[in-house]
């Protein structure tokens, strides 16, 4: 079947933007500057707090349009096969079917998996599937690479495998959810020659690449019409970093809550979740979209996560938050009142003493103290590799 991929709306920048952007670039450094001297943000390191007010001032600089150009006239691919170049890292494709059912008509372009070959020793090393981020809107970026590859070191893996799925809003929900059971199906068939056992694969993900995962691990309790079956098998482990599991606005508009407290705090705000809601458009009704949010969630998390009613489906659980980002309420919710059993680590800059505590329990969920949205890429961009909630991942990894 021929692809149907329309052509992105954003049209390449005029004269007149690039004119802007020079004029208001001085403006940009003066307030990143002030912003970086005055911030507040006190358990964060300095390069940390340089990538945050450098986030939140590019946003409230430039032109949306602009930089939306800027971020999507990188593919996911070329991001992936640069680094690799650059890095010596062993990369080969795989091109996934074509995907299509009968209650979702439209023809989606291929997913396509970038396999990443790492030296391990271990004979029952596993696999690393990674989704990644970018509220389904952008394309993987170059400091998501150093992160995810150090995740495959600090999981003992012999590959890592990352998804790249077509964006919204060409292709809106639940194209990704599609996609990304494909991708599931795919490593485990032994029709395709990878027949990787599920008990050898780590789903990870972060912000939507983070839902992601859960749509699959909900998918195959409750199946959804719009993907292919998977067969009840149990994964190794889930890692879901700031993860987007929440649609109801009940959330963002509640007095004292965490979109209103962290606004101001985080790089991401609610008016950016709603631009990336509307672009993908996923369906608050139904839990593959909707995580906590949807009717029955809670019935379907128990099964999965507990095997109440049916077998577990993953062994382990990681979920990561900051807490200065807008998604801390949700997040805690997900993590911790909507699992029984589950344990909550504090984790800060001033100590180690948390560490300890990420083996307590089969699921773990970890509060950042000031760390803000998907903080492990931001401090991926900069080298920084101390910061709470990318040790608090890599520990985690480390001890399965």
């Amino acid at each position: 079947m021929a692809s149907k991929q329309k052509p992105r709306p954003s049209a390449s920048p005029k004269i007149l933007d690039w004119v802007s952007l020079i004029a208001l670039f001085p403006l940009f450094v003066t307030r990143w500057s002030i912003s970086f001297l005055f911030s507040n943000h006190k358990p964060l390191r300095w390069r940390q707090k340089c990538a945050l007010t450098f986030l939140r001032t590019q946003r409230t600089t430039f032109p949306a349009p602009l930089l939306r150009w800027l971020i999507r006239r990188v593919s996911t691919g070329t991001t992936i096969r640069d680094y690799c170049s650059k890095h010596n890292i062993t990369h080969r494709t795989i091109t996934l079917p074509v995907s299509a059912t009968d209650i979702y008509d439209e023809i989606l372009p291929p997913g396509v998996l970038h396999v990443l070959t790492l030296q391990s020793d271990e004979a029952a090393a596993p696999t690393l599937l990674y989704f990644h981020g970018g509220g389904f809107v952008n394309p993987l970026r170059t400091p998501h690479m150093p992160f995810i590859v150090s995740c495959g070191h600090a999981a003992r893996a012999k590959q890592i495998i990352i998804l790249e799925y077509s964006l919204a809003p060409e292709h809106p929900y639940p194209s990704q959810l599609i996609q990304c059971v494909a991708s599931v199906s795919h490593l485990m068939s032994e029709s395709s020659g990878l027949g990787i056992p599920s008990k050898d694969i780590i789903l990870a993900g972060d912000s939507a690449g983070g839902t992601l995962v859960g749509s699959v691990l909900s998918h195959m309790q409750k199946p959804s019409p719009y993907a292919s079956k998977l067969p009840v098998v149990e994964f190794r482990a889930a890692v879901m970093i700031s993860p987007f599991v929440r649609l109801h606005k009940e959330s963002m508009d509640a007095p004292g809550g965490s979109y209103r407290v962290n606004e101001k705090r985080d790089y991401l705000t609610r008016r950016q979740v709603d631009e990336f809601g509307e672009a993908w458009k996923g369906d608050d009704k139904e839990i593959w979209a909707n995580l906590c949010g949807a009717d029955g969630a809670e019935t379907v998390w128990q099964a999965v996560f507990r095997g109440k009613g049916g077998p577990k489906l993953v062994k382990k659980v990681l979920i990561t938050v900051g807490t200065a980002e807008v998604f801390l309420d949700d997040c805690r919710f997900f993590g911790g009142e909507l699992h029984t059993n589950s344990a909550t680590v504090i984790a800060k800059q001033s100590n180690n003493d948390w560490l300890d505590k990420l083996g307590d329990g089969e699921r773990i969920l970890v509060e950042c103290e000031g760390e803000a949205h998907v903080q492990p890429v931001l401090d991926a961009a900069l080298g920084y590799k101390e910061g709470v909630m990318t040790r608090a991942v890599m520990t985690w990894l480390n001890m399965l």
